[in-house]
């Protein structure tokens, strides 16, 4: 019986490239979100035999991959160079990772600047970031629910209406809302139903990304147990990302998970899986 919800982490656990983290990862999770950058310095951007590799890998563990897309794109700029190139990378994404059918891609709408203001002009950023979409969405083989908007450090319902209009999923990052201060609550009641993935990370002392171990245990219980009952619920698969950056946070958020109240509440019904 396949897992509701599927267990995965970062392909940048150990200090290497892409193709080693997964070879790592691959006994160990379910599912592994690809982070992919693109700079005039470096980039991680697979080539044909990466991709086959990872198909591969996929195959042999039982995996499958969440694609996030690069951060450094403005879906919302303005500048409609800089906007067109957005929606240009989108594109140049797919094309490079849809042989590996991801479960997901994970999509910021980043803000003009960090903070609860996304932008000193909303409105203009709103309509920029609707141009993209729609763009986007008419010229790509993905099916829009597949695309999965994340919340990052300003209200979600800021680009609620955006996903709901094209029909997209959602990122639930728990860990930015436990960062920004937002009713989490109320993040899960809103947002949780429509989240196809989820990002799980400890906050402390204004820091994210850090592991369960270095969190509000008693916060991390409460969010896994909404997450089981919701996919109880609703019989919707999910990915439960653990998006960490290293092998001592992975290997200590995966311990949490596995000695998890909510998480082991469920085992004998199949809800979650990680090798």
């Amino acid at each position: 019986m396949a897992p509701l919800i599927r267990v995965g982490t970062t392909s940048y656990i150990k200090p290497a490239d892409i193709i080693p983290n997964v070879e790592f990862l691959g006994p160990l999770v379910d599912d592994i979100e690809l982070v992919l950058f693109e700079s005039a310095e470096a980039s991680n951007l697979p080539d044909e035999r990466t991709i086959a590799t990872l198909g591969s890998l996929a195959e042999e563990h039982g995996l499958t991959y969440t694609v996030h897309f690069p951060l450094d794109i403005f879906p919302g700029s303005r500048d409609e160079e800089e906007r067109l190139q957005a929606v240009s990378m989108l594109h140049r994404i797919v094309g490079l990772t849809e042989a590996l059918d991801p479960f997901g891609y994970v999509l910021h709408l980043t803000p003009d600047h960090y903070g609860p203001a996304p932008s000193h002009d909303v409105g203009a950023w709103v309509s920029a970031l609707d141009r993209s979409l729609e763009e986007f969405l008419a010229s790509t083989t993905v099916e829009a629910p597949l695309i999965c908007v994340e919340t990052l450090s300003y209200p979600f319902s800021m680009v609620e209406e955006l996903v709901k209009r094209y029909e997209l999923s959602v990122t639930l990052d728990i860990g930015h809302i436990w960062l920004m201060g937002y009713d989490s609550d109320e993040a899960v009641h809103t947002l949780l139903g429509n989240a196809r993935i989820c990002h799980l990370h400890a906050v402390f002392d204004g820091k994210d990304h850090l592991g369960l171990d270095e969190g509000d245990s008693e916060a991390i219980e409460r969010f896994l147990s909404q997450l089981v009952e919701q996919s109880v619920r609703d019989g919707r698969e999910r990915v439960l990302t653990l998006e960490v950056f290293g092998e001592r946070e992975f290997a200590a958020s995966l311990s949490f998970l596995q000695s998890s109240r909510a998480m082991m509440s469920r085992t004998d019904g199949g809800v979650y899986g990680y090798h």
